[in-house]
């Protein structure tokens, strides 16, 4: 089973990872958040979704 980190480093920061509710609505939505929130397309390198491995 994977299973999600608590937090990610990124960019010499510490992030809270969202949780599978927020990664489900922006698989759906076709559109996704980077750590610093912008909004980015979801297999672009800095979105979450990249950054978790999850696309």
């Amino acid at each position: 089973m994977f299973k999600l980190p608590t937090t990610v480093n990124w960019k010499n920061q510490t992030y809270e990872v969202p949780d599978l509710d927020q990664l489900e609505a922006w698989v759906i939505d076709s559109v996704c958040e980077t750590p610093e929130g912008d909004i980015v397309e979801p297999d672009h390198p800095d979105s979450w979704l990249s950054l978790l491995g999850i696309i």
